[in-house]
């Protein structure tokens, strides 16, 4: 059973997670051929390196469980605990696997699961989709079969919550198969990916037909004219088309990146690296064969736009520091799709990612504050909050410790 449209436009102020709308990156707006892309074990990160991350999330995890309040945590805490907020520190935390981390999440684990609603959401006011995934993916990560009946609620209710024919909606539609809110604001491939990663943690069957519907949603936020059908009228009247950079896009219709004119004259909404790191990740969990030319044409892009400095693309934007935000949000989503894609055979050392890392971990080190945290100078998206931040570093170096 379908939620109805008005489950559908609760409010979504003022939620942590809102951090995690990923707005960022972009990409040059050539054209690229594709071709088949060898494959090969991952790679290891050098033994220094690993001792390295190692001692680094040690002290980015006392940290924040220095941070916690009855073991739960509140990005403003004049408003009391945050569901979503509560649930990334513990899946930053759980990276580093103990009896004493097990026992310190235990708490934050039981409000979480207190919190969940008859219809498997798990959330307290706002942002039902986010809260959710973030919940399950740190339930999956507990490993106990204690919250095996919480993981089989939640995931049902990211099947519901997806964009089908349930509300009416047909294929035709540029939001199919894409997962909103939970609440206001658009359908977009940022929370699109968090809730096919939470529905694929949380153990939905590979062929379910979640994945089949989200790849329609998917293929349309990226720039590759063969396999996305979309074409835009802007306001003033611009036609914006599908481009051929293989890169990713917030949503159909909308890149936080801008739009840019191509040398043949057409409009193409640009490319950015959040998302196009996004798409890489959901492409592999909903199954696609690492061969597949939407895989292949995703990886080119960040082959060609590989940045760890900033969010590749957000040069275009009109103010300079704006490269910057979402910095960390950033991070994670590299690391999670590149591990994917090792995961998967895909040869990175051919696409000049041999080091990736060495690469990633090396900065995150380097921004490591005394105290053993992280935070971003550019406080959008929530990112001036260093538990936020610590987190999205902690679950970056976890995927940069061994390939696996």
């Amino acid at each position: 059973m379908k939620m109805s449209n008005e489950r559908r436009i609760r409010s979504a102020a003022g939620s942590v997670l809102v951090a995690c709308c990923g707005v960022l990156f972009v990409a040059c707006g050539q054209d690229t051929a594709a071709v088949v892309l060898p494959v090969a074990k991952p790679t290891e990160v050098e033994p220094s390196a690993v001792t390295g991350v190692e001692a680094s999330m040690q002290r980015g995890a006392v940290w924040l469980r220095g941070a916690a309040v009855a073991g739960k945590y509140a990005f403003d805490p004049a408003k009391g605990a945050d569901v979503g907020m509560t649930a990334l520190v513990l899946t930053a935390v759980e990276t580093i696997s103990s009896p004493e981390t097990a026992e310190f999440c235990r708490p934050g684990l039981t409000w979480l699961a207190a919190m969940q609603k008859p219809d498997g959401a798990i959330y307290d006011q706002q942002l039902a989709v986010y809260c959710t995934a973030a919940s399950l993916m740190a339930f999956a990560a507990a490993q106990d079969p204690a919250w095996a009946e919480t993981l089989r609620k939640g995931r049902e209710y990211l099947r519901v919550a997806q964009t089908d024919e349930g509300e009416g909606v047909q294929q035709s539609s540029e939001n199919y198969g894409g997962i909103g809110y939970g609440g206001a604001g658009d359908i977009n491939m940022s929370t699109t990916q968090w809730a096919v990663d939470a529905a694929h943690a949380a153990g939905l069957a590979k062929d379910d037909a979640y994945y089949k519907k989200a790849l329609v949603f998917l293929q349309r936020s990226q720039n590759r004219s063969e396999s996305n059908d979309q074409k835009h009228t802007l306001p003033d009247g611009t036609v914006v088309v599908p481009g051929n950079d293989g890169g990713g896009i917030y949503r159909p219709g909308d890149s936080k990146a801008g739009v840019e004119a191509l040398s043949d004259g057409r409009r193409v909404f640009r490319s950015y690296g959040s998302m196009t790191y996004a798409l890489l990740k959901s492409y592999l969990l909903c199954e696609l064969d690492a061969k597949d030319p939407r895989v292949v044409t995703a990886l080119q892009w960040i082959s060609k736009n590989w940045q760890l400095e900033w969010n590749p693309g957000m040069e275009f934007r009109d103010k300079p520091e704006q490269r910057y935000e979402g910095l960390y949000y950033y991070y994670l989503t590299v690391a999670r799709a590149l591990g994917a894609a090792e995961k998967r055979g895909v040869d990175l050392a051919a696409l000049n990612l041999r080091d990736w890392r060495k690469d990633l971990s090396t900065v995150l080190l380097a921004k490591q504050a005394a105290d053993g945290s992280w935070v971003n100078s550019k406080d959008r998206w929530w990112e001036g909050s260093p538990v936020l931040c610590t987190s999205y570093a902690l679950m970056a170096l976890a995927e940069c410790r061994s390939a696996r």
